[in-house]
């Protein structure tokens, strides 16, 4: 059965409030695990069982284990007290639900659950001695403690501390030793965090993007659809694709992004050849680089009928660039091809610049598929 009644439940709009750094926090920890989280099958929920969770999945797309999150920016320094036993509290109830959830899970499923703070987290308790007192910090310099490895004596206060609180309803004790509490280095104000977050986008994908800052509003947009959407019927369930920002959908838009740099350096190098070939004259250059340009951020919207029928045919016509040695001509081919094949509402000028940028897409796709066989 479905452990409803303790799960939080996200019941609309409201709940966007304060949203930001628990989004500014999964891009956090997607930039982080990138080169691990490339190559790997995933989902990330927002407001699902918890603030956020990254969900790793098989290829059979098992869930094999769960990073549950609970994020809160705070002004001022935690320390034991009534505000953080309740915290724990909710991660216990938290982890008996992502035990509950019907997904279907591997044998040996696990999960972590992991209490996030931008401020010092300072656990202090007095010692059996007498007179001695026990601290342990978790700041920039110990990062996170799990509390399996907390001092006994303070682990033990926890403990009981939550006992009282809960006096008989004891399940969820068995889950603090899936619990961590972390710090994580962001600032307290939003634009600080962005600013951090561009500063990661840059440093792993360095020149293979333009504006970093662009790139991070474009992800951040990934969360957007669903940081507001209803838990259907108020029941919180991992097989709700509508709380989901999916790998595919996390990976698709990354490629667009690299892309898109190496497309504006293409364009810069051949576009004297492009237009020439696909017959822009000199009077239309202007309009047709700005479709070429706006092609992409509509190849990520899927309002953007027209656009999307264009990036597919290309998609579905990628084998071609077996039989071509210069790109010109392939994507003149192609070209040729939609208009003899394909209907549309878009102008012939804007076709062709669709066209053109659907094709250093998909070409890029289509050449890292080829060399990871």
């Amino acid at each position: 059965m479905e452990n409803q009644n303790k799960t939080a439940v996200n019941a609309g709009v409201h709940a966007s409030i304060g949203f930001e750094f628990q989004k500014h926090c999964a891009l956090y920890f997607l930039f982080e695990k990138y080169d691990k989280l490339k190559d790997s099958k995933y989902f990330i929920c927002l407001e699902h069982h918890d603030d956020f969770l990254f969900c790793y999945q098989t290829k059979d797309e098992l869930i094999s284990s769960i990073d549950s999150y609970q994020a809160k920016k705070s002004s001022k320094e935690w320390g034991l007290g009534k505000d953080i036993y309740e915290l724990l509290i909710k991660m216990t109830n938290v982890g008996l639900s992502l035990h509950a959830d019907s997904m279907p899970k591997v044998a040996g499923y696990v999960h972590k659950l992991e209490f996030l703070t931008n401020n010092f987290i300072k656990l202090s308790v007095n010692g059996s001695t007498k007179g001695k007192k026990i601290s342990m910090t978790v700041n920039e310099t110990s990062s996170s403690y799990r509390f399996i490895d907390l001092d006994k004596e303070i682990s033990s206060k926890i403990e009981t501390e939550i006992k009282k609180i809960l006096d008989k309803d004891l399940e969820g004790l068995k889950e603090l030793n899936n619990i961590s509490m972390s710090y994580i280095d962001l600032p307290k104000k939003s634009q600080g965090q962005k600013d951090n977050l561009v500063g990661m986008f840059k440093r792993i994908f360095e020149e293979k993007v333009s504006d970093s800052k662009a790139a991070v509003d474009t992800l951040l947009l990934l969360f957007r659809d669903v940081e507001n959407t209803l838990n259907r019927g108020n029941v919180v369930k991992l097989m709700d694709e509508s709380k989901r920002v999916s790998c595919v959908k996390i990976n698709q838009a990354i490629d667009v992004i690299t892309t898109q740099k190496m497309a504006y350096d293409m364009w810069r190098d051949e576009k004297k050849e492009v237009c020439k070939n696909l017959e822009i004259v000199i009077t239309d250059r202007s309009k047709f680089e700005s479709d070429f340009n706006n092609s992409f951020d509509r190849f990520k919207d899927y309002q953007q009928v027209e656009h999307q029928k264009i990036l597919s045919f290309v998609r579905e016509n990628s084998f071609m660039m077996n039989s071509f040695n210069v790109d010109i001509e392939c994507i003149l081919e192609l070209y040729n091809m939609f208009r003899n094949n394909i209907s549309s509402q878009l102008s012939e000028l804007s076709i062709k610049a669709a066209i053109y940028a659907a094709y250093i897409e998909v070409r890029e796709h289509y050449e890292n598929k080829i060399n990871n066989k």
